[in-house]
């Protein structure tokens, strides 16, 4: 049956499952093995953003079971975050019945089409062995650099179907080895220069290439800087060249950078920013290296498409050092936040950060710094993706700690009803500024519809997720980081 086969595949990658089922996946979950993991999400976006934290704490393919038309659509936010932070992953849809598509019947939906845009690819199965081959193609298609989600669209009525084909044992292997002629080429060119800036993005994370990266920092000795949003961790700090966060606004990007003729960015883009006010990197020399063949198309400079951990390991040998320019990028102030985060940063220990409290962004990572594949935010701009990924993250063993505004928490806190029923060692902290801080000071206003007030640690607790408000910022930490319970503390600023 084309139910056993699917499972019988899924089985070489993973072990679990994430999702929100409904009619037409009743005859997908009837088929799931005993050794399997189902993980029920409240509602369907959550799934994904549960499977993208799952893959970023496991580094296996993620897989995701939507319900129809409605719960795709319901999902179509967590889908484009995954597709921007390019994460490997399956959605398998259950559809209507194969033999009244045409009749368009409830929950219907032409679901290769709605997901066309947030996907690397969708597809749907006419019969059980288009429903085996193209698993296989998304699978590969998913794990294809630059990795994202694929879409898999089943009929309810394809599950009991018989195979007729052989499902051959996988193998897909990609290799994106650089050129040491064309990492010459590169380092040639930026050794011709007096100084450098050099960008590092989320890639050097994906590809575990620190250790390259501070070894070629060091020889070449240039400063640092994180790319504007990241959203792994783009460099291990503290660091003397670590130079700060680039910040939001192109232009300001451009004053960062004025004295820098030529700039490197490995693994990242300069591009993500908030606020495109000016051309970025104009007037400059730049060179890019990065495993994204798309992020490489989009930019009018030069470009390097390999691994960038790779590129670093060949280009340490041609590395000179560089005139030494001091620079460092300051982040804006808030003293409440700033003493919680001092209060926070010593019993860290080895807690992953998912960090969605767009406010105090730039305050957090001045503080809490970055570790190699600990810190964790999404390249989308999307809100409601901290605790979902968090949950996830420590449904695969590790342990994830929640960093969130009180606006981001109202997106998706019924993620702690599964963090509660599947368990795993998860802690969230709220910090309430009681409203769209954020908004308030980009638009300089402050519209009371900007100052939504609600009450986070309640509802995580109608959930069974232990919470608890807190006044003093000093016993709240304390509190929410003694253990390995499942705790919110609600910190007001």
């Amino acid at each position: 049956m084309l139910g056993d086969k699917i499972f019988e595949i899924l089985r070489e990658f993973t072990d679990r499952i994430y999702g929100n089922p409904g009619t037409t996946e009743l005859s997908f979950i009837k088929k799931i093995p005993p050794d399997f993991k189902y993980y029920l999400a409240l509602q369907d976006g959550i799934a994904v953003g549960m499977a993208e934290g799952y893959h970023l704490g496991s580094e296996k393919l993620a897989v995701v079971n939507l319900h129809a038309a409605p719960g795709l659509s319901n999902a179509l936010g967590f889908l484009y975050t995954a597709y921007m932070d390019r994460i490997p992953m399956v959605i398998i849809g259950g559809q209507q019945t194969s033999s009244h598509l045409s009749d368009e019947p409830r929950l219907y939906g032409d679901l290769t089409t709605i997901s066309k845009p947030v996907v690397k690819a969708s597809f749907e199965a006419r019969n059980a062995d288009e429903g085996v081959k193209f698993l296989i193609r998304a699978i590969k298609t998913s794990l294809t650099p630059p990795y994202g989600p694929t879409f898999l669209s089943i009929p309810e009525d394809l599950e009991d179907k018989e195979v007729n084909i052989t499902a051959r044992s996988f193998m897909h292997k990609v290799e994106l080895c650089c050129r040491e002629d064309e990492v010459k080429e590169v380092m040639d060119e930026i050794n011709s220069f007096d100084k450098i800036a050099i960008v590092a993005g989320y890639e050097i994370d994906v590809f575990n290439a620190h250790d390259e990266m501070r070894e070629f920092v060091e020889k070449i000795n240039s400063p640092v800087f994180a790319e504007p949003f990241a959203s792994r961790t783009p460099f291990e700090t503290p660091h003397k060249l670590f130079a700060g966060d680039l910040p939001r606004r192109s232009s300001e990007i451009n004053k960062v950078l004025e004295d820098f003729p030529a700039v490197l960015i490995i693994g990242g883009s300069v591009n993500n920013v908030l606020f495109p006010d000016d051309e970025v990197l104009k007037g400059k020399e730049v060179i890019e290296v990065t495993y994204d063949w798309i992020e490489a198309s989009r930019r009018p400079w030069k470009t390097l498409v390999c691994n960038p951990r790779d590129f670093l390991k060949l280009a340490i040998k041609y590395a000179k050092p560089h005139a030494f320019s001091p620079v460092k990028v300051s982040p804006p102030r808030n003293q409440k936040v700033e003493e919680i985060m001092k209060l926070l940063y010593p019993r860290l220990g080895n807690y992953a950060i998912f960090d969605e409290a767009p406010s105090y962004r730039e305050i957090i990572r001045s503080i809490v710094g970055y570790k190699r594949r600990l810190f964790f935010a999404n390249r989308a701009g999307f809100i409601g993706w901290a605790i979902p990924a968090s949950f996830g993250y420590s449904s695969a063993g590790g342990k994830a700690l929640a960093i969130v505004g009180d606006g981001s928490f109202n997106y998706s806190f019924q993620a702690l009803w599964s963090a509660t029923k599947y368990g795993g060692i998860m802690k969230v902290l709220v910090i309430n500024n009681q409203g769209y801080n954020s908004l308030k000071g980009w638009g300089n206003t402050n519209a009371e519809i900007l100052s939504p007030i609600t009450s986070p640690w309640k509802l995580a607790s109608s959930y069974g997720f232990e919470g608890k408000e807190f006044d003093d910022y000093k016993k709240g930490i304390e509190w929410l980081m003694e253990g390995n319970t499942q705790k919110l503390a609600e910190l007001k600023v």
